[in-house]
C-alpha cells in the first residue's frame, strides 16, 4: 500500500489551465497588440498556440525575433487556410499538445484587456460547483477601436432562454447566448472533445465560429460576460453587410452549409437564423453599388452549398497533420501507449439515495473478494450522503488506513451533480491508465478483474466489457444472463441501435476516454454516448463472454422501463446520438419506432422482449453468423 494514497479526500479542482489560440495572416502591425494583451492580463493564459497562416508580410521575421514572456508554440503553415483552417489547426494543437481545461481563441486583430480572461474564467468557475454543469462557451463583450460595441460580434440573448437559465447566468453577471464569435471566445476543452473536436476547415472564412459555437452550446450553456471586454480592430465599423467584398460568397455558402449540412441548430433555430441571414443578404445587395458582382457572389455561394464541405484531413492535406481523431474529419485514432503493469483504479460513485447494504456488498465484492484487487478505489461522493452512508464510507476509509483493503481516494462533490459529472471528477482523480467501473449496488464476481485487466494490458482495446448476471434485489437469485456480443464487427453494427456494453461491467483506458471528452450527461445513456464517441474516434471496443457482474434488477424494474417518461428519455438519447453524428435521421426514426412499441406494450411483453434480446443463444447465433 502507498500511505500517501490512503484516505485521500479531494474536492473538485478549481485551478484551470487556459491555452490561448491566435490565428494570424498578414497583420504584423496588429499582432503585437494581441500578444501584448495576452501577456499583460490580470490572468494570463498558461500557453499560447500561434498559427501563422502563411503570412507574406513581415510576420515570420517578427515571430522569429520575438522574445515573449509566455510559453509560445508557433505553427507556421505553408498555405493560407483561412481563419477556419487556422483555428482547426490551432485547436487541434492545443488539445493534443497542451492539455487545456479551457481554450481561448482570437484573431490577430483582437486585443484582450487587463481583465478579459480573468472575468471570463471567474464567471465560468462561479457558474456551478462542478465542471459538467458549467458553460461550454463564455463570450466577451467586443468593442471596436473607438470603444463602441462592435455589431459584428454582439451576441444576442438566447431565444426562449427561460427564467431558470436567465437567472443562472445573471448570478455571475452574464446572460445566456446561443452562439459566439472567435473574438476572445473561451471554450471548455472537454466539451470541445465531446463534440467532434474541431471547426470545419473548408469554411475558410466566416461562420466557422457560428457553426462551432452553436455545436458546443447545443446541449450545454453559453454565456456572455459584459465585464470581460476585448477590442476588435476591424477596418470598418459594422456587421457582415458592411462592404464584405468576396467574403460575401463565403457568408452565403457557409451559412447554407450550417442550415442544411450541420446538426448544430434545431429546426426552429434554422428558420429564425435563416430568416435573419436572408435579411442581411438583402441588405448587403441593396447597399452595394456593385450589385451585379454581389449577385454573382450570392449565386456561387448557393451553388457551392449544394456540395458538402470537405473533410478537414482533405482540406489540410500536406499542410498540417491533424491529431484529434474523428471519422467525421477522416482522422483515425492513434495506437494506445503500451501498458506494462496490471495496476488499475476502480471508479465508483455513491449518492444519498443509494441503499447502504447494497453499497456495503458492492465494496466487499470489489475490494476484499477479488483474485486481482484494484490498486486503489476512487469513490466519488456525489453530494452529501446522509448519516448512515457517511458512517459506512468512513468505516471503509478506516479499513484502508489500517491496510485491510486497497487505498481509497474519496472525491467529495458539494452537491449532487449526477452520474456523468461524478464519474468525470472521479476519473480525473484516478492514478492509473487502466480504470474499471463498478456501480454502488452491484456485485463483482471474484475473478472479474483477473479476467478484464490482463486483456487490456496485452491488447490495443480501449474499452472492454463482459456479460452480466441479472439477479433479484437480494443479489443472489438469478433471473437471467445478459449475454455479451463478442464479435467486433457485430458490436459496431449494433452500437447505433442499442448499447451493447453493460456499464457496470466495463474497464477502459483512461487516456482514450479523456481524449474524446469523457462522460457527458445524456439521460440514462451517458455510457452509450461515450462508447459511440470512442468508436467514432476509431478505438477498438470489445466484450468477453463470461458474466462477471451480478446486476440487481429488483421490483419495479420493468415497470420503470415503460411509459411516457421512459419514452421521453429515449427521445433525448436519440437526439444526442443524431446531433453527435452517430446516427442518421432515418436511424433516429427507426430507433424511436422500435422503442415506442417497447415502452407502451404490457409489462409482461416488455420483460419477454428484453429477455430475448439478452438471450445467450441469440448472442451466440449472431456471433457465429
Amino acid at each position: 500500500m502507498v500511505d500517501s494514497m490512503v484516505n485521500t479526500v479531494r474536492a473538485p479542482r478549481e485551478d484551470v489551465r487556459v491555452v490561448a489560440v491566435v490565428v494570424t495572416y498578414n497583420r504584423e502591425h496588429l499582432l503585437p497588440g494581441t500578444l501584448a494583451g495576452l501577456a499583460s492580463g490580470r490572468r494570463r493564459p498558461d500557453a499560447v498556440v500561434l498559427v501563422d497562416n502563411a503570412s507574406t508580410d513581415g510576420t515570420a521575421a517578427f515571430l522569429a525575433s520575438l522574445d515573449y514572456e509566455l510559453p509560445l508554440d508557433i505553427v507556421s503553415l505553408s498555405v493560407n487556410t483561412g481563419g477556419a483552417g487556422g483555428f482547426a489547426v490551432g485547436i487541434d494543437r492545443a488539445l493534443e499538445r497542451h492539455q487545456p481545461d479551457l481554450v481561448w481563441v482570437m484573431d490577430d486583430d483582437t486585443e484582450p484587456g487587463v481583465d478579459t480572461l480573468a472575468e471570463a474564467v471567474d464567471a465560468w468557475l462561479a457558474y456551478a460547483p462542478v465542471r459538467a454543469q458549467r458553460p461550454a462557451v463564455v463570450a466577451s463583450a467586443v468593442q471596436w477601436s473607438d470603444g463602441r460595441d462592435h455589431p459584428m460580434n454582439t451576441m444576442r440573448t438566447r431565444f426562449m432562454a427561460g427564467q431558470e437559465r436567465i437567472e443562472r447566468a445573471a448570478a455571475v453577471g452574464a446572460r445566456p447566448i446561443r452562439s459566439g464569435s472567435f473574438v476572445a471566445l473561451l471554450m471548455d476543452a472537454q466539451v470541445i472533445r465531446q463534440n467532434g473536436g474541431l471547426p470545419w476547415a473548408d469554411f475558410f472564412i466566416w461562420n466557422d465560429d457560428f457553426e462551432f459555437s452553436t455545436r458546443l452550446i447545443h446541449h450545454r450553456e453559453g454565456i456572455a460576460v459584459p465585464s470581460s471586454v476585448a477590442a476588435h480592430h476591424t477596418k470598418t465599423f459594422g456587421t457582415t453587410d458592411a462592404k464584405p467584398g468576396p467574403r460575401f460568397y463565403n457568408d452565403v455558402r457557409n451559412k447554407l452549409w450550417v442550415f442544411t449540412r450541420c446538426r448544430t441548430l434545431s429546426p426552429l433555430e434554422k428558420v429564425l437564423y435563416g430568416g435573419s441571414s436572408a435579411r442581411l443578404w438583402l441588405s448587403t445587395l441593396l447597399k452595394t453599388d456593385e450589385k451585379g458582382v454581389y449577385v454573382g457572389y450570392l449565386a456561387r455561394g448557393v451553388r457551392d452549398a449544394l456540395s458538402a464541405p470537405g473533410t478537414n484531413e482533405s482540406v489540410l492535406e500536406g499542410v498540417y497533420p491533424l491529431s484529434f481523431p474523428s471519422k467525421r474529419y477522416s482522422v483515425p485514432a492513434p495506437s494506445l501507449d503500451p501498458v506494462t503493469s496490471t495496476d488499475f483504479s476502480l471508479l465508483m460513485s455513491v449518492y444519498a439515495k443509494d441503499t447502504p447494504e447494497f453499497v456495503q456488498r458492492a465494496l466487499e465484492s470489489n475490494l476484499l473478494e477479488q483474485s486481482m484487487p484494484p490498486s486503489e478505489l476512487v469513490l466519488v461522493c456525489d453530494g452529501p450522503l446522509g448519516a448512515e452512508l457517511e458512517e459506512l464510507v468512513s468505516s471503509w476509509q478506516a479499513k484502508a488506513a489500517a491496510g485491510d483493503c486497497p487505498p481509497i481516494v474519496r472525491v467529495q462533490l458539494p452537491v449532487n451533480a449526477g452520474l456523468a459529472a461524478a464519474l468525470n471528477e472521479g476519473l480525473e482523480a484516478c492514478s492509473y491508465e487502466l480504470v474499471a467501473r463498478a456501480d454502488a449496488d452491484d456485485i463483482s464476481e471474484p475473478n472479474r478483474f483477473e479476467q478484464l485487466i490482463p486483456v487490456l494490458v496485452r491488447s490495443n482495446v480501449a474499452l472492454l466489457g463482459s456479460a452480466m448476471t441479472e439477479t433479484g434485489a437480494d443479489g443472489v437469485s438469478v433471473e437471467r444472463v445478459r449475454a455479451a456480443i463478442t464479435d467486433q464487427a457485430e458490436l459496431l453494427r449494433v452500437l447505433p441501435k442499442r448499447n451493447p456494453f453493460y456499464h457496470p461491467s466495463v474497464a477502459f483506458r483512461k487516456s482514450a476516454i479523456e481524449r474524446v471528452g469523457a462522460y457527458e450527461f445524456v439521460p440514462g445513456a451517458e455510457d452509450w454516448w461515450l462508447w459511440c464517441r470512442l468508436a467514432d474516434a476509431g478505438y477498438a471496443l470489445a466484450n468477453i463472454e463470461q458474466p462477471l457482474v451480478r446486476y440487481r434488477v429488483g421490483a419495479g424494474a420493468y415497470t420503470r422501463r415503460g411509459g411516457v417518461d421512459a419514452w421521453k428519455q429515449d427521445w433525448a438519447i436519440q437526439r444526442r446520438l443524431y446531433t453527435g453524428h452517430t446516427i442518421s435521421k432515418a436511424r433516429w426514426v427507426q430507433n424511436m419506432a422500435v422503442r415506442s412499441v417497447y415502452r407502451f406494450v404490457p409489462e409482461s411483453a416488455r420483460r419477454a422482449a428484453f429477455g430475448l434480446l439478452s438471450s445467450p443463444m441469440l448472442s451466440s447465433a449472431r456471433k457465429e453468423s
